[in-house]
């Protein structure tokens, strides 16, 4: 019975999810690995990734895209934040300016690959610095 409680609501999402697409609302929600494993969310220009260790928040500057739509080339720029846990002296904050691809694997699905050159401040000298990471996930859009 369990199993039935949330199994429908489910299907439910997954098959309505392609009608959903064609609305264009521009928001879209999914998994993500950024700072971590966690959750992913869009707004239109706006991103968001959030894990139970760091946050980040980013604003669309450029966006191209190809004849048919289904690939974006993106520059984005934002901040973050790392919450080292109990030793707040490994914390980090800093500026971060995504550079990405975007697919569109289904008409409601979308992935992503981005590199995300950062600059971190951080009161121990060694987390602090400009460095390079990478990113990926995958988005249900609606």
């Amino acid at each position: 019975m369990k199993l039935l409680r949330y199994a429908l609501p489910l299907l439910a999402t997954v098959f309505s999810a392609p009608s959903l697409a064609y609305s264009n609302s521009g928001f879209g929600i999914g998994v993500a690995y950024d700072l971590g494993a966690g959750a992913t969310a869009q707004f239109r220009g706006t991103s968001i990734f959030v894990n139970s260790d760091a946050l980040a928040v980013d604003m669309r500057l450029q966006n191209l895209s190809n004849d048919l739509g289904t690939l974006h080339a993106y520059i984005d720029v934002g901040g973050f934040y790392e919450d080292a846990g109990r030793d707040d002296y490994n914390d980090r904050a800093g500026i971060r300016l995504p550079v990405g691809l975007t697919f569109r694997i289904a008409p409601s699905v979308q992935a992503y690959i981005q590199a995300v050159p950062n600059f971190a401040f951080s009161d121990n000298d060694r987390k602090e610095g400009f460095e390079v990471d990478g990113a990926l996930g995958l988005r249900l859009r609606f």
